[in-house]
């Protein structure tokens, strides 16, 4: 009876990539795709306004690269790292050819992330709506790097070493730019939010 070879499910990432590398294994590499493609999807849409047509587009472009450029991932680097490097350099190579007025962040998420306690007379006070636009317009004020920062931190819960692999600056700049962020958002949104509204005191 012949004994066909069953996938390792508890293969890390970093091992499903070395055996995609140095075997050319296209089940670890299929694998690699199921544990990342929605993350990635996501993290193109947040960086994308929120445009599955183009976060579809950039996903397998991404891939693409990952198959092509293989022989360059370094054995035992965090592969997310890697990863997450080349998504958001496929990203500021968009920046530089078009402008994209970007909301990568919903109410919900923000609200979620940041913990922020919300009267019981929101809905009545104050509109939704008037509330999400002002979040998009401090959102989009902010600068690609600042949001790739944000996103990556708060929604990916990437290291702020990792971040700076990725984003390729140091940490303490990572950290600078974490902290201007939260503190635009914090001091823009306290009208919303009464307990925010102390920050500078």
């Amino acid at each position: 009876m012949m004994l066909f070879r069953t996938f390792k499910h508890d293969e890390t990432d970093e091992q499903l990539m070395e055996r995609f590398v140095t075997k050319r294994s296209e089940k670890a590499f299929e694998e690699l795709y199921k544990r990342y493609a929605p993350r990635l999807k996501g993290f193109f849409m947040r960086m994308f306004s929120g445009n599955a047509a183009l976060a579809d587009d950039f996903l397998q472009e991404l891939f693409l690269r990952i198959y092509e450029a293989r022989d360059s991932y370094q054995q035992g680097k965090c592969f997310s790292t890697w990863v997450f490097s080349m998504a958001y350099n496929l990203c500021k190579n968009e920046y530089r050819h078009r402008e994209i007025v970007e909301e990568y962040m919903s109410q919900q998420s923000y609200m979620e992330e940041k913990d922020y306690c919300v009267s019981p007379e929101f809905e009545t006070v104050y509109d939704r709506q008037v509330f999400n636009e002002q979040l998009k317009k401090i959102l989009t004020s902010l600068t690609d790097e600042q949001r790739a920062a944000y996103t990556l931190r708060y929604e990916e819960e990437l290291s702020v070493q990792e971040i700076a692999q990725v984003l390729h600056c140091p940490e303490g700049t990572v950290k600078s730019r974490l902290f201007y962020t939260l503190r635009i958002l914090q001091h823009s949104l306290s009208n919303y939010n009464p307990q925010t509204s102390d920050y500078e005191k």
